[in-house]
């Protein structure tokens, strides 16, 4: 091995290990090196290899995430991950494999928390910034309309 390939491809375990990336994020980085576009693939392929670099695992780590910390709905995610370049195939994959009732629950809390805050003068208009407010965090319209008429705060 060239030392820069070795020096890169070091850095690219590190940039691997510390958190899971995509294929896009790999080649992004790869490419911000001066590197021969052999190099580039050779390394690629090492951290693919490596089973360092995997889309499926990517996507399934991002839709536990962003729903369990940040609250996101389907939706929100699937957006995220189709920018990142991940295939809508693998997408639908790990969005399926998230448990409908957690799922609803997950909503029904994030309802709740913005409930405390919700200015409202009427009942329509409180549930009309909450399905706003869960629409926006990527929830589909008809789960959130379902849940608010259940809902009491």
């Amino acid at each position: 091995m060239i030392p820069d390939r070795e020096k890169i491809t070091e850095k690219l375990l590190r940039y691997c290990d510390y958190q899971e990336r995509c294929v896009n994020e790999v080649r992004r980085k790869l490419d911000s090196f001066e590197l021969s576009s052999a190099d580039r693939q050779f390394i690629f392929n090492f951290l693919v290899d490596e089973g360092l670099v995997d889309d499926r695992r990517y996507a399934r780590c991002f839709v536990r995430s962003k729903m369990n910390t940040r609250g996101w709905g389907k939706n929100k995610i699937r957006y995220q991950l189709r920018a990142k370049g991940i295939d809508p195939e693998i997408i639908d994959e790990a969005l399926n494999e998230t448990d409908a009732d957690a799922y609803r629950q997950r909503l029904t809390d994030v309802v709740k928390v913005k409930a405390r805050t919700v200015k409202a003068e009427s009942a329509f208009e409180r549930n009309r910034k909450l399905a706003a407010y869960a629409i926006q965090k990527g929830f589909e319209p008809q789960l959130v309309f379902d849940v608010l008429k259940h809902f009491e705060s």
